[in-house]
């Protein structure tokens, strides 16, 4: 298939010159092109935030609606839009919906996917607006009229591909065709959600039903940098990763790509192109690929997250004690609780979780009643820091130079770990101390100095 599979983020709904050159490249564009679009994040948010407050008697329908179309109308706006059928269509039927949640009082997991779904619908419509509003002519295929096929694991799904190739390779698709990523449907004919960002994923299952070359990441977030510009003055944009590195990049700050992205392309070795979309034309930036290779600067990027927090169960007995990390990981396993990492020693087990979750964690560890642990903390002021790149193993020096970086800085490291992967290292440190830290990080590996 000679079409071109891109992901476009709806975040750049509210950046005309991103949409100016989009509108450009797309109608200078001499191929097909199938862009997947995933939600903006403002309406994404009001819908995520709104249907918890409907089940209850104070949840207001109306309110969320409100809302909502004032963001769209926000967007309209900027590129002088007029009234759209599609959209008012949409419209009524997340009404209904909205409604219902709150006379019932109660939703099911498969009933929220499905409204969620609707901030991606409304940006694909909104794109397709855009593009007609410039007089280039587009389709838009929902992912149910697509025959995009996914388990029954709401929120969280997994595409089938062999059950969904058929269908869509047998759909017609115009000139640009524009579909909501992140949902399928399962088949019971139930809207799933592949989970939060994913429409890097669809994108990427579409790039490999269709034997595509490459999939095309337009516009993402947050690019691949070798650190946050926040924290570093000019830091670079990585030329080249591999699935692995990007994969734990996404994990951290690096919110522009699923970390599920590689999955569909890995059998196929499709490689990533990653680019910015500037004065009416698409800039490469980086390159992914399949293969493991250790590059000669080992360290592509220092990468930080504050979206995590530490539980320590101290006592003197909880290395000898057995079934002590059992019992709690079994326990978080059943609340859904995600475990990002642990650290053992003799006197203290520690485990790393996401800072959502500390006030339910709290709650367990209180109730489990856990043997030869005296004392329970959580240090949520804390952020996480990381080094990644291929070869962390094979080059001793790295992990000297990292807490060399943070030792003469007088940088406190609460935890660190290395040795379980060859791709990252990391140190946990107060979160008033992460910009100093990933400062001084970077500059140990990236700054060039005279022989």
């Amino acid at each position: 298939m000679s079409e071109c599979i891109v992901r476009f983020s709806g975040n750049n709904l509210k950046e005309p010159l991103v949409l100016n050159s989009l509108v450009k490249l797309l109608d200078q564009a001499n191929s097909k092109h199938v862009l997947v679009i995933s939600s903006p994040r403002e309406i994404q948010s009001l819908l995520a935030l709104g249907i918890k407050t409907l089940s209850s008697p104070g949840g207001k329908p109306e309110l969320l609606i409100a809302q909502i179309k004032a963001e769209i109308n926000a967007i309209k706006a900027i590129y002088k839009l007029g009234p759209s059928a599609q959209l008012k269509s949409q419209m009524e039927k997340l009404e209904i919906l909205l409604k219902g949640i709150h006379y019932t009082g109660d939703f099911s997991p498969a009933l929220q996917d499905q409204v969620l779904t609707f901030a991606e619908k409304i940006s694909a419509i909104l794109v397709a607006e855009i593009l007609l509003s410039h007089q280039i002519e587009s389709q838009t295929i929902f992912p149910e009229d697509l025959g995009l096929i996914v388990t029954e694991e709401f929120g969280n799904a997994t595409v089938s591909i062999s059950e969904t190739a058929a269908k869509v390779k047998a759909a017609e698709f115009g000139k640009i065709t524009l579909i909501p990523g992140s949902y399928g449907v399962t088949k019971g004919g139930k809207i799933a959600r592949i989970g939060d960002r994913a429409a890097d994923y669809t994108a990427a299952t579409l790039a490999s039903i269709f034997d595509a070359s490459h999939l095309e990441l337009w516009q993402i977030g947050t690019p691949f940098k070798t650190a946050d510009e926040k924290y570093v003055d000019n830091p670079s944009y990585i030329e080249s990763l591999t699935y692995a590195e990007a994969s734990e990049l996404s994990y951290f700050n690096y919110s522009g790509i699923h970390p599920r992205i590689v999955e569909p392309l890995v059998d196929k070795h499709i490689p990533i192109l990653v680019y910015e979309l500037k004065d009416g034309e698409k800039i490469l930036h980086t390159r992914i690929n399949s293969k493991s290779i250790i590059a000669p600067q080992v360290v592509k990027s220092v990468a930080h997250t504050d979206d995590i927090a530490v539980l320590k169960l101290n006592g003197p007995g909880v290395g000898f004690k057995p079934g002590i990390l059992a019992k709690v990981t079994g326990a978080f396993n059943k609340n859904h609780i995600n475990i990002r990492s642990v650290i053992t020693a003799q006197t203290s087990i520690n485990i790393m979780i996401d800072k959502a979750s500390t006030a339910q964690v709290r709650q367990l560890t209180q109730e489990l009643n856990l043997p030869s642990v005296s004392q329970v903390e959580i240090e949520d002021k804390v952020s996480l820091i990381a080094i990644v790149g291929h070869g962390m193993q094979q080059n001793h020096g790295i992990s000297a130079s990292l807490f060399t970086a943070v030792a003469k800085n007088k940088i406190n490291v609460l935890l660190s770990g290395s040795g379980a992967s060859d791709l990252v290292s990391y140190l946990v440190v107060d979160e008033q101390d992460k910009a100093k830290a990933i400062q001084e990080i970077h500059k140990i590996f990236f700054t060039k100095t005279d022989a």
